[in-house]
């Protein structure tokens, strides 16, 4: 299953043909450098631009006509990836071969109108379709909090530092009271012309007529710019880590420690690290379950996980308050004893498979298998067979050494209130 990478005037088409699967799949890839200010913005105009177009002016009418469609679906998502604001638009359709010949044309139609086609009038959006969605997105802000593991997650991410990876992603309030039909509009117009454009188009099709109807539907006018560099990487280590405490009426305490990645080589940032991670805490296996939850049972769950574009390994954490200070004292001897004779090798060729298998899974699903492309395009990631390959390769040693690349930053706990299991 190879991409095949079409360069248009406007920015990279990516094609991967398979007969693997009954439908189609596009998903169109809008990033640009991220502004804090921007967030907001951004997410009530994803919101805003699947819920209505010109020609199907409220949500009812567009709903229809995607049941019209044979149920196809048209969404949007925005993530953060480093110092990249990314927003996908995403379109799943049934392969015409299934349906009506027209269907190819007629999704493509609707896609083009979604995007480049809003509900637009006097140079404003509709302004009753604007406030419901300002309305649910405050709503969803608001709400943030009552998630008590995500809410420490963010505080986190806070108090690390004030690079990207502390903006809150779902955005703030006080932006959002800002923003209005008219200068959500003006956000529009200039959010398609800023963005780098990347459109991945997997399933059964005919290459040549693929190509020719993207160019024609879905035809950006954008300014072409270099790419900036999407990882974050950290000049200050810390002697001694920030220690951030806060209370909440919550049954759980939630713990949440950073660790900034720093000078990792290019094998141990695409192999190395992800095997480190997951003897770690990774999996039910893990150091961390094996140790804190299973012999000791000082938490309900521990898990941790590296965000590579943010140079960071993040470990999450459910415990009574009463055993924080012995789960801390335990995350550390851990850290620290994964530099030297704490790894077996069972452990490492359990973790190869685990990762091998993975890989596999990737296959299996049209969107992993056009995320792992995406993923792979960001952060300058090997194709899966060479992965494949060099995790192989991956030592105890390579393990031990990346380690003492890890450097512990932040420790955050959002005490709870009593120790009852949620």
């Amino acid at each position: 299953m190879k991409e095949k990478i079409i360069d248009l005037k406007y920015g990279k088409l990516h094609l991967v043909k398979t007969k693997k699967f009954k439908s189609i799949n596009f998903k169109i890839l809008l990033s640009d450098d991220i502004k804090k200010s921007d967030i907001t913005k951004r997410n009530l105009l994803t919101d805003y631009l699947v819920s209505s177009c010109k020609k199907y002016k409220t949500r009812k009418s567009l709903a229809l006509k995607t049941q019209d469609l044979y149920s196809l679906y048209i969404g949007s998502h925005n993530t953060r990836i480093g110092n990249k604001f990314i927003t996908r638009f995403n379109m799943s359709m049934l392969n015409p071969k299934y349906t009506e010949e027209s269907m190819l044309l007629e999704s493509l139609d609707l896609f083009h109108e979604i995007i480049f086609e809003p509900n637009v009038k006097n140079n404003k959006f509709d302004k009753e379709i604007f406030n419901i969605l300002k309305h649910d997105l405050e709503s969803e802000i608001k709400t943030v909090k009552e998630n008590s593991k995500m809410y420490a997650s963010v505080r986190l991410m806070e108090s690390i530092g004030s690079a990207s990876y502390s903006y809150r992603g779902f955005g703030y309030l006080e932006d959002l009271e800002e923003i209005n039909e008219k200068n959500l509009y003006d956000y529009y117009k200039e959010f398609l012309y800023k963005s780098d454009i990347d459109i991945y188009v997997i399933g059964d099709f005919n290459e040549k007529e693929m190509i020719s109807l993207v160019k024609e539907k879905l035809n950006f006018k954008t300014l072409k710019k270099p790419k900036g560099d999407i990882t974050i990487n950290h000049d200050k280590i810390l002697k001694k880590e920030k220690v951030v405490i806060e209370e909440e009426k919550l049954n759980q305490s939630k713990l949440a420690i950073g660790c900034k990645l720093k000078d990792l080589t290019e094998f141990e940032r695409k192999y190395v690290i992800n095997l480190y991670n997951m003897i770690l805490g990774g999996g039910f296996n893990s150091k961390f379950m094996q140790i804190i939850r299973e012999q000791n049972s000082l938490a309900y769950y521990i898990n941790s996980n590296v965000n590579k574009a943010d140079n960071l390994l993040l470990i999450s954490s459910g415990i009574s308050y009463e055993n924080y200070k012995q789960v801390v004292k335990l995350v550390k001897e851990i850290l620290a004893k994964m530099s030297k004779n704490f790894i077996t090798e069972d452990e490492l060729n359990n973790v190869k498979t685990e990762y091998l298998s993975a890989i596999d899974e990737t296959m299996d699903n049209m969107d992993s298998i056009v995320e792992n492309m995406i993923a792979k395009d960001l952060l300058n990631l090997d194709e899966l067979d060479i992965r494949r390959s060099k995790i192989q390769e991956v030592t105890i040693k390579d393990i031990e050494n990346v380690s003492k690349k890890i450097y512990l930053d932040t420790i955050y706990l959002l005490k709870g209130d009593n120790d009852e299991k949620e």
